[in-house]
């Protein structure tokens, strides 16, 4: 009986390891399975870390297309500002950096410990990148060219360029000149802008026009900060309706002077595509999936990986419906921002803020009520002795707007009109007693103490 058993327990042994090897699943494979479904379950959240442009009045819509994708994610964004540091603890756990602009530092940090770099509208000089998300900047050029020979077709043409150095410049400026070489009557001057030296080009401007008066047909401005400074100088010289202003890179500033009338086109460079295409990139990188990307960039170090993104001219036909986009992405950013700003404040450091807050304005309400009575008759003021004549003057201002059949402002008119009045001094006197006796008698009523401070308080305010 005893011998059955063992043949038994033999049995059945040669059978679990005929089941384990005959579906290809041994011991080792099942407690490797195991680690790794441990490993995976205590993986750390992936971090990019992100340098953005402070002075691109876009900003907020590349974060936004950046964040709004990152929610969907087990992704940490973390940005990191131009005046933060740029050493190795910034990068800290960064498993890619997307640079647009920022602390130079940082790129030599990300090179030396091997962090991917994904450049974010123009390509850094010096830095070897895993690729660049930017708008069409030869494109962008055309359209821009485009814009202008639809209404001019012959004069003086200014183009203020942005940093001569940068990749995405040459091509835009490549792009002006590609459709205006076929006009041989406008003839161009171009004023380059290294970064930071917009004012400079403003004068550069300015100086051009005076010299230059009546023969100038457009400004060209490749930037939204040089949009910004032709529209000021242009505005000083009174030629905003004389002298037409292109851009090459729309914003909600940009799109309203296109509203008004003191701009004529604009380029929709799509920045929420942008940040958003940055990060589904830098995601690639992180998870080592492959890329579908088809085009590059020809810089000095040689051919960079490129995800091109499209643009379009605004026009006053679809000038309605860009805009609102715009206004609507850039609201819906700032209130983001604004949750992660409440989210990231201790809770309870913010109780106590609020506490003390409003035990200062009890406090201070109550200060204000006590002596609110007093305070009407002195901040009354008396009319000084031999007085002979007192004016008062009186300054209004009234705009108008002029508007088309479908309600979009198409002009506007401001008028200020001033009007200086004589008052006798007796009358002043008179109404000064008045006040006096009204505040002595609301003294004397039937009120509580709480409710007189109440008063007092309501019209020193007032007064």
């Amino acid at each position: 009986m005893a011998k059955r058993k063992r043949t038994l327990v033999s049995f059945l042994s040669f059978c679990l390891c005929l089941s384990l090897t005959t579906s290809g699943c041994g011991l080792q494979a099942l407690l490797g399975n195991k680690n790794k479904t441990s490993s995976a379950s205590t993986s750390k959240t992936s971090t990019i870390a992100v340098s953005l442009n402070d002075n691109d009045p876009n900003k907020l819509l590349i974060t936004k297309g950046i964040d709004d994708l990152a929610k969907k994610e087990e992704v940490k964004v973390k940005y990191l500002g131009a005046s933060g540091s740029g050493d190795d603890s910034a990068l800290k756990g960064a498993k890619v950096l997307i640079y647009q602009a920022g602390n130079a530092n940082l790129l030599k940090n990300a090179q030396t410990n091997k962090v991917p770099v994904l450049a974010l509208s123009q390509v850094p000089a010096g830095i070897n990148l895993a690729g660049v998300v930017t708008p069409d900047q030869e494109k962008t050029g055309e359209l821009m060219a485009q814009a202008l020979v639809s209404k001019v077709s012959e004069g003086q043409v200014v183009i203020l360029q942005g940093d001569p150095s940068e990749t995405g410049s040459q091509e835009l400026l490549a792009g002006n000149k590609s459709v205006l070489s076929k006009y041989p009557k406008i003839s161009l001057q171009t004023f380059a802008s290294p970064s930071g030296s917009e004012s400079t080009v403003k004068q550069s401007l300015t100086d051009y026009l005076q010299k230059n008066s009546g023969k100038v047909q457009a400004v060209l401005a490749h930037t939204a900060k040089l949009e910004e400074a032709a529209s000021d100088a242009l505005k000083q010289l009174q030629l905003a309706k004389k002298v037409l202003l292109i851009g090459g890179q729309a914003t909600i500033p940009s799109l309203e002077r296109m509203a008004s009338g003191s701009q004529v086109s604009d380029v929709d460079t799509n920045p929420y595509l942008q940040g958003a295409n940055a990060f589904q990139w830098a995601q690639k990188i992180i998870n080592k999936e492959p890329l579908d990307i088809s085009d590059s960039i020809t810089s000095e170090q040689g051919e960079i990986p490129a995800k091109i993104i499209q643009v379009k001219t605004v026009t006053p036909e679809n000038l309605a419906v860009i805009q609102k986009s715009y206004v609507k992405t850039m609201q819906s950013a700032e209130q983001d921002q604004k949750q992660q700003t409440a989210k990231a404040k201790p809770q309870s450091k913010s109780q106590g803020d609020s506490k003390t807050q409003g035990d200062s304005k009890n406090k201070g309400g109550d200060q204000q009520g006590a002596g609110g009575s007093e305070n009407q008759g002195q901040n009354s003021g008396n009319v000084p002795s031999g007085v002979k004549k007192v004016t008062e003057t009186v300054k209004t201002e009234t705009t108008r707007e002029y508007l088309d059949g479908q309600g979009k402002v198409i002009g506007t008119e401001k008028t200020t009109n001033e009007q200086v009045k004589t008052v006798p001094p007796e009358m002043l006197q008179q109404e000064q007693k008045a006040q006096s006796s009204q505040s002595s008698s609301q003294g004397q009523g039937d009120q509580s103490p709480q409710e007189k401070v109440g008063s007092g308080g309501s019209g020193d305010s007032g007064g």
